[in-house]
């Protein structure tokens, strides 16, 4: 003989808890990467830094994920980490894209 278990009704808090993790959700899906950027964290603050494609050819960004891998190593797993200044690192990004729209 099997037991067979009631559906047991949503409380106000059961319902409560249901609204604020779909808000949740839609809080996550809206910080969506954009197509055609890669997202790094830069820093000891680990700044969160979206960055073109056409960026990640050029030699002086090859030379930041160099410095990269000789901090972390070439295994990285999930998000890139660079180990500089977010301040600088944004100013050499720019840089670079400045030159890349130009070409």
């Amino acid at each position: 003989m099997g037991w067979i278990r009631k559906k047991e009704k949503m409380t106000d808090q059961s319902r409560m808890l249901d609204r604020l993790l779909s808000r949740r959700k839609e809080e996550w899906s809206e910080d969506k990467i954009r197509k055609g950027y890669v997202p790094m964290l830069v820093g000891e603050e680990e700044e969160r830094v979206l960055v073109h494609v056409k960026v990640l050819g050029d030699p002086r960004f090859a030379a930041l994920m160099e410095m990269a891998a000789g901090e972390f190593g070439y295994k990285q797993e999930g998000i890139i980490r660079m180990p500089c200044n977010a301040k600088d690192f944004q100013r050499v990004v720019d840089v670079i894209s400045s030159d890349c729209k130009s070409r």
